[in-house]
């Protein structure tokens, strides 16, 4: 219950800086996707990521962690996705992010079920 509540917060902040960001000359469609298109390019792959291999770090370290991990691992993979002959545009690099996402998910299934096989075993 607590972490909806907390994700309910977070989600409002998002839309409060939508609002804000409106008030330029961006419509608030355009605003939404800058602010969402950034916390997806920007923190989510590098959030998933410490959260696969740094357990024992409060959430402060998680967060730095998180933006510099996603500068780093984001970009890097297009590029080099790019060298082998993938176009850079808007699908491929959504598709890229949610293919980080999605690797990083089945390291952490499949690392689990294999200590849970370990424990098991002993």
């Amino acid at each position: 219950m607590k972490k909806i509540k907390m994700g309910l917060i977070i989600l409002g902040i998002l839309v409060i800086v939508s609002i804000i960001l409106s008030f330029t000359k961006l419509t608030f469609l355009e605003s939404l996707r800058i602010v969402f298109g950034s916390l997806f390019a920007l923190f989510l792959p590098g959030f998933v990521v410490v959260h696969l291999f740094f357990k024992n770090v409060d959430i402060i370290e998680k967060i730095a962690l998180s933006f510099a991990l996603s500068i780093a691992i984001v970009p890097l993979t297009i590029f080099y996705l790019n060298k082998l002959g993938m176009k850079i545009n808007t699908i491929n690099s959504i598709l890229t992010i949610i293919g980080i996402i999605l690797i990083a998910f089945i390291i952490k299934k499949f690392t689990k079920t294999n200590l849970i096989k370990r424990e098991l075993e002993k």
